[in-house]
């Protein structure tokens, strides 16, 4: 007797409650489909401005959502031939080389005593103004501002290409409502791109520069350091905290699946204030000594796990609500010598 179809199965484990082949399938239909749905916009626009008479340049700018169906389906069909054309041992080999950490300061050419301690010459060649080091702050949080700026430029570009398209059907008197009607939610989505990107801007120009500098680096577990933080901005602070932060980081697969998982495994506030305001031209400093347990984990990187030190700079604003900016840190073993200051030997070999 046959099996009655199911739509829906479920994963458990490596086994599956229907046929393993179903899924690829769907998938193949799908991937088809948005491949075939690509071609056909994309060929309907090249008529228009091939055979159409004052066709306009909307066109032109309108590819831009065929050429993406084309793409996503042409990558996902390609995927679906790789998962099930290549050799296990093939994917393995690609999915090794993808799951490599990016290491902050990692060199080439130099390298310490142990390969799985990530080097520092790249985060140890900005003096401090107060201390010896000055700390890079880590670039995502950087990456989200752009990345609003690039989504919003892009987006309204393309929107306002086809709302002058409506106005001049409208001017013309051969209005389209249902393109009007379309263009309504599209407009709406523009304006709150726009919206969250000033808000963005307005945010990083109300809290300010968060500089962190610390009195020698790497660091040693046991060891006791001394680190100063000045924030600026003009903003009226509810509470702000500089926490020492440890984090486990773990590459794993899942099925097919590649995933990241994050624990943190040691948490050590360092400065706490509540109710403040910092006004320019001032801005707020404070010093603070920093002391590494010496049972901890050093900086560790490999292929699935990494051990990443964090100094977390972190409060809560009036009107502008919580921020997080952090400064990773490296500890080293203590028999891992640095060449990077008398200091920093001597208690290497303390």
């Amino acid at each position: 007797m046959l099996p009655r179809p199911r739509f829906f199965s479920k994963k458990r484990g490596t086994r599956r409650t229907s046929v393993p082949w179903a899924g690829k399938v769907a998938e193949a239909f799908l991937s088809t489909a948005l491949v075939a749905l690509g071609v056909a916009g994309l060929y309907w626009l090249i008529y228009r401005v091939a055979y159409v008479d004052d066709a306009g340049y909307w066109p032109w700018f309108a590819m831009v959502i065929p050429v993406a169906l084309l793409v996503y389906g042409v990558a996902a069909v390609g995927r679906l031939l790789w998962q099930n054309v290549a050799s296990t041992e093939r994917r393995a080999a690609a999915v090794q080389k993808a799951t490599d950490w990016d290491r902050l300061g990692a060199s080439k050419t130099i390298t310490p005593a142990l390969p799985t301690v990530p080097p520092i010459e790249a985060v140890t060649d900005s003096p401090g103004v107060r201390l010896a080091y000055r700390l890079p702050i880590d670039a995502a949080s950087g990456w989200v501002s752009f990345t609003m700026a690039a989504v919003c430029l892009a987006w309204n570009t393309l929107v306002a290409i086809f709302v002058v398209q409506v106005i001049a059907l409208h001017r013309s008197g051969q209005p389209n409502w249902l393109l009007t009607w379309l263009m309504v939610p599209f407009v709406l989505a523009g304006v709150w791109t726009i919206v969250a990107l000033v808000r963005q801007i307005l945010f990083n120009v109300a809290i300010g520069t968060t500089r962190v500098e610390v009195s020698q680096h790497p660091f040693y577990p046991g060891g006791v350091f001394h680190g100063f933080v000045s924030q600026s901005g003009r903003v009226r602070v509810r509470w702000l905290q500089v926490q020492l932060v440890c984090e486990e980081l773990a590459i794993y697969q899942q099925g097919t699946d590649t995933r990241r998982a994050t624990s943190r495994v040691f948490r050590s506030v360092l400065f706490s204030r509540r109710k403040f305001d910092i006004r320019p031209p001032d801005a707020f400093e404070i010093t603070f000594d920093l002391t590494v347990p010496p049972t901890v984990m050093h900086s560790f990187v490999s292929t699935h796990n990494a051990i990443v030190w964090t100094i977390v700079v972190r409060g809560r604003m009036t009107r502008w609500g919580d921020f997080e900016r952090r400064f990773p840190i490296y500890v080293y073993p203590l028999r891992i010598v640095a060449p990077t200051s008398s200091s920093t030997l001597a208690m290497a070999n303390a």
